[in-house]
């Protein structure tokens, strides 16, 4: 069971540092955010988060107070990463020229630009900021919070 429990430990941390990580390279980018490898670290540390918590629960006695803040503020991540990844793809399909359509498929516009490349998505560093630092304060929880 050790090895089960240091496995999850292993993602959770690969979980981290895909999110820590992509934040503190584009810190300074105005464009080109990487917000799916952002949502792939928030998805490996939402699932890694909950089967450590669910292995503590059964063999130890977890500080659910910590965990329940550092719970709490993966989900808001998740969510920001979520949402920005949506509308980025979203831009970069407008940008081409493609809406998504209410049925799940694609159109072609008419008055797109067809320019593929880098879409200018600096109307979401907002989100960019908030889901890396919410994710750096979670690091900081972690490590701190005895």
């Amino acid at each position: 069971m050790e090895l089960v429990y240091s496995l999850f430990v292993a993602a959770h941390l690969i979980g981290a540092s895909l999110l820590v990580g992509t934040f503190f390279v584009q810190l300074r980018a105005r464009l080109g955010f990487r917000f799916r490898l952002m949502f792939l670290g928030a998805s490996i540390q939402i699932v890694s988060g909950v089967v450590l918590y669910g292995l503590q629960i059964a063999f130890d006695d977890p500080n659910h107070m910590k965990l329940g803040i550092k719970s709490l503020i993966a989900l808001v991540v998740f969510v920001v990463t979520l949402v920005a990844a949506a509308r980025q793809r979203r831009l970069q399909a407008t940008r081409v020229g493609l809406v998504a359509t209410a049925d799940g498929g694609i159109a072609q516009v008419a008055g797109g630009q067809g320019v593929v490349g880098v879409v200018d998505d600096g109307r979401l560093k907002p989100l960019f900021h908030i889901a890396g630092g919410l994710a750096v304060v979670n690091l900081l929880i972690a490590a701190l919070w005895r």
